[in-house]
């Protein structure tokens, strides 16, 4: 097997990256996948990205996403994981070991918010297309990823991608401030120490971080100017 299979699950079509060094050509092995398979899928079809090795290549999610759906498929679930040849096996294994993303169902496609009252933990993703609020904590090894605002309610940890298909007008809010990475649109940040009550947004190319009662929202509105 090559670095990119199509599998089908009982979950659906499964989108398997093994491994890979360079994302252009990481495209092109998709779009070849899909174009040897031209007519077995339909427009709007939902389908899931597992990813062998999702530390070595979480940096790279949001693009992936951005590029399976741009070729008009919907990404409903991230896996993490290798697949065996014996795909009933693997499916009932990613289900007992694998924490799944959040499906996105056509309720929450026509509410642009979507509200999740849980902890996620290390290893859970949440993924939606428009802003995400998190009423619980976020976890190391925790991810968020959304295509606007992220607001979590407690305390955010782990990684939080906001504006995933290249708003720079996306930010996250978080009660308290600490992940491991924070990215808004194609700029990323560490924070050395957690922030209260803070906001994370884009302003020349930079991501800042301040408290909420220090950012004047006109200004974070019109960053560009």
């Amino acid at each position: 097997m090559g670095n990119v299979d199509l599998r089908m699950t009982k979950r659906g079509v499964v989108l398997y990256i093994e491994e890979y060094d360079d994302l252009d050509d990481l495209f092109v092995q998709i779009t070849n996948k899909f174009s040897q398979l031209n007519g077995f899928f339909a427009e709007d079809d939902k389908i899931s990205v597992m990813l062998k090795d999702k530390e070595k290549h979480s940096k790279d999610i949001t693009e992936i996403i951005s590029f399976v759906e741009k070729m008009g498929f919907k990404v409903g679930e991230i896996l993490v994981g290798e697949m065996s040849q014996n795909v009933k096996q693997k499916t009932l294994s990613v289900k007992e070991k694998l924490s799944l993303v959040e499906e996105e169902d056509k309720k929450s496609r026509m509410n642009p918010t979507k509200v999740i009252k849980k902890t996620v933990r290390s290893g859970q993703a949440i993924v939606h297309d428009g802003d995400i609020m998190l009423i619980g904590n976020l976890n190391d090894g925790g991810e968020i990823i959304a295509g606007g605002n992220v607001v979590v309610i407690g305390e955010a940890r782990g990684v939080i991608r906001a504006g995933s298909r290249g708003n720079e007008e996306a930010i996250i809010y978080a009660v308290i401030m600490s992940p491991e990475l924070i990215q808004i649109a194609n700029y990323v940040i560490h924070l050395n120490e957690p922030v209260m009550n803070a906001i994370a947004y884009v302003r020349n190319g930079k991501v800042l971080v301040e408290r909420f009662d220090a950012v004047k929202f006109g200004q974070v509105m019109n960053h560009r100017e």
